[in-house]
């Protein structure tokens, strides 16, 4: 999967173009992330406009569509890693089903309209073909990372016998769960989720 953001601005333009050019990008991006959040079928045109800017900036930072999505996925990863993946270095094993979850109920609560994005991209999102661009493959490191935890968790003692291929995707569904939930409900009390999550997979992990 490509990912890859966008160029950064010309770096031989005056420093006023510049911080212009990041500035017309970082509004197209955030325009395409509200308006992907409700609809993933959102035309250029409408991204211009919620953007500020004309149709054709936006065309000339994004010429094609899916460089416009595929640069909102690559800034909603990038922003995954930083505020999920950061939480999960150094975790204790035994500590890690706990602190995973926590993290992920906190991006979903700061970066509720990213996440509503992406659900939204999942499944509309396809190649000329009609298959998806982003599929399970697309989680794979994450759920290499999560199995791994899991395996160092059991290698010493502080989990318990299950099987971490099992546990890592039954964790990553109870999460989309959550954002299914979320999307209903976006009042729901994301502290009591996630206190509901922590007690079940701790009862699913740690040894009897």
């Amino acid at each position: 999967m490509h990912v890859d953001t966008e160029a950064p601005p010309n770096a031989e333009a005056p420093p006023h173009r510049r911080k212009d050019a990041q500035r017309n990008r970082d509004a197209i991006l955030l325009a395409a992330k509200e308006l992907f959040a409700d609809c993933a079928d959102v035309p250029m045109y409408e991204v211009a406009r919620r953007a500020g800017v004309s149709k054709g900036v936006v065309t000339y930072y994004f010429p094609a569509r899916d460089e416009l999505i595929w640069a909102v996925v690559a800034t909603v990863f990038a922003s995954i890693g930083e505020h999920v993946g950061s939480r999960l270095e150094d975790v204790p094993p035994g500590r890690f089903v706990a602190t995973y979850l926590g993290a992920w109920v906190d991006y979903f609560r700061t970066y509720r309209r990213e996440m509503m994005a992406i659900a939204e991209l999942w499944t509309s999102f396809r190649d000329a073909g009609g298959r998806p661009h982003l599929d399970a493959r697309t989680l794979g490191q994450e759920r290499a990372l999560v199995e791994a935890a899991l395996t160092a968790g059991q290698a010493e003692g502080t989990l318990g016998v299950f099987s971490p291929r099992v546990m890592a995707v039954t964790l990553k569904a109870a999460l989309d769960g959550l954002l299914a939930q979320l999307a209903l409900d976006p009042a729901l009390d994301l502290d009591a989720y996630r206190d509901e999550l922590v007690a079940l997979f701790d009862r699913a992990t740690l040894p009897a």
